[in-house]
């Protein structure tokens, strides 16, 4: 199950199909930081670079969809994207479909409103001086619902004013958004910052000749030919490389420690890499020992200790210290 990773480059779209006026509620220090933070495996970390996707930002301003516009990026891919975003608590822009419905919803309520016409009573005799009272009492009342509304919408709400009843109109729900939103705010505020994770550059550099890849140090000295599809980063003290569309990986002096006899295979991470025979996944050891049996759909690094599974359409947490007991989380 081989990946081309290679791709020539495209002349840039003038027009970008993100939304850009889209504003995550989310911190903007956390936005900010490098999809590092993420802790995704690297494959999807260098397919996501490859699309541009940098930050955090980058990822949570875009949809479901607009992941797929990235060169062979899959739905394992997204899947596991999907669940290194929930262990950090976020989520990415909601489906166009959803944003439509919520339109479609706030078009519906406004349709009872009440547009009285300034010319409907011109013309009328005196003894309808009730009836013209009465649609200048409508319209003002009118005038006033919007104009608290706007002043919600926008953060000055006047606290000296009950707002007026109406039903389902929106004012007490934009009301609720914007304490919402400024209780968030002062959350925010008094979180403690985290520290950023400066991670250390590696010794080895990447280096292509004739389409094969390699490694040299970052003077330039060649210390591994470039023979290989691909190469990942070292991790480890181990790299994971690509040959004749199956995986293994090799030591820092270009010796062959793993077999170059995997379907797919992630980098190594505390001790452990999620390696694919045919459409299965599991898990082995740096001495190339199986400690979890083929049987997954997809898998992610071991962080602390665990890492996330998925079978039979279902995600669930392995302990890699107890793969037979398994946490099913959706």
């Amino acid at each position: 199950m081989g990946n081309n990773y290679h791709y020539n480059k495209r002349p840039k779209k003038k027009k970008s199909f993100i939304d850009e006026s889209y504003l995550p509620p989310y911190d903007k220090e956390l936005l900010d930081q490098s999809i590092d933070i993420l802790r995704l495996s690297d494959v999807v970390k260098e397919k996501l670079l490859k699309g541009n996707v940098k930050t955090v930002r980058d990822v949570v301003i875009r949809c479901e969809k607009d992941f797929y516009r990235i060169p062979t990026f899959d739905k394992r891919n997204l899947g596991e994207l999907k669940s290194a975003l929930n262990n950090k608590r976020l989520r990415l822009k909601p489906l166009p479909t959803e944003q439509k419905e919520n339109t479609q919803k706030d078009n519906n309520q406004n349709q009872g409103k009440i547009v009285p016409n300034p010319n409907q009573n011109k013309g009328q005799k005196n003894d309808n001086k009730v009836v013209n009272k009465e649609n200048n009492r409508v319209q003002k009342k009118g005038n006033e619902k919007q104009q608290n509304a706007q002043n919600q919408h926008n953060g000055r709400v006047n606290d000296n004013k009950q707002a007026p009843k109406q039903g389902k109109f929106d004012s007490k729900k934009i009301r609720e958004e914007v304490s919402e939103q400024k209780s968030r705010e002062e959350r925010e505020k008094q979180r403690p910052k985290k520290q950023e994770v400066v991670h250390p550059q590696d010794k080895y550099v990447k280096i292509n000749k004739n389409g094969k890849w390699g490694f040299a140090t970052r003077d330039g000295k060649e210390v591994i030919t470039p023979e290989y599809d691909e190469v990942f980063l070292f991790h480890e003290e181990l790299c994971c490389v690509e040959k004749n569309d199956k995986f293994g990986y090799i030591d820092r002096q270009g010796e062959v420690v793993i077999p170059i006899v995997y379907d797919c295979a992630l980098s190594f991470s505390e001790g452990y890499a999620c390696v694919f025979k045919g459409e299965h996944c599991g898990y082995i050891d740096k001495e190339n020992n199986l400690v979890v049996d083929y049987q997954f759909d997809a898998g992610t690094p071991v962080i602390e200790g665990s890492s996330r599974v998925k079978k039979l359409g279902k995600w669930g947490e392995l302990f890699i210290d107890n793969p037979a007991e398994i946490r099913w989380i959706i």
